[in-house]
């Protein structure tokens, strides 16, 4: 992919987060919600460029020497490139980079793109947290997953 630039966000990039968000979440978190990660000790935010566009990014929080993927989403229109893999890959590299081992995540059980994802970027199932997610016919469970390599491929 030779055009993406993969870098931390900064609160100067919140006006193209905030209209990704948006594209990539129903509800969107709101302005203030984003802009407390951008700006957090705590959290890491990284966005995957192209052509000044932000196509994808990746929000974490942090604590100790491990780390949690609280949100990623990738322009609807920029899907099936494989650019979730290759913003996973970097955010792997730069947890590496702050000395954190282990990342975790939740994930919709239906959602199958993401879950076979995480699967190949060696991620394993730790648990359900039933009705989790709202979702049309009532709510749907979350999938825990782990990565304690985080540079496995």
């Amino acid at each position: 992919m030779d055009n993406n630039d993969l870098r931390p966000l900064e609160a100067s990039d919140l006006p193209q987060l905030a209209q990704l968000e948006a594209c990539c979440f129903t509800p969107p978190w709101s302005d203030a919600q984003l802009l407390s990660y951008l700006r957090g000790k705590r959290y890491l935010c990284y966005g995957l460029w192209q052509d000044e566009q932000l196509n994808g990014f990746a929000l974490l929080t942090t604590v100790l020497d491990e780390a949690e993927l609280l949100q990623i989403g990738i322009r609807p229109e920029a899907r099936g490139q494989g650019l979730a893999g290759e913003l996973l890959s970097f955010v792997h590299e730069q947890l590496e980079n702050c000395g954190i081992s282990r990342n975790l995540l939740e994930v919709r059980r239906s959602n199958e793109a993401a879950r076979k994802l995480y699967a190949r970027l060696g991620y394993k199932e730790d648990g359900v947290r039933k009705n989790y997610y709202p979702a049309e016919t009532g709510y749907e469970d979350a999938i825990l997953m782990s990565c304690n390599n985080l540079l496995l491929l």
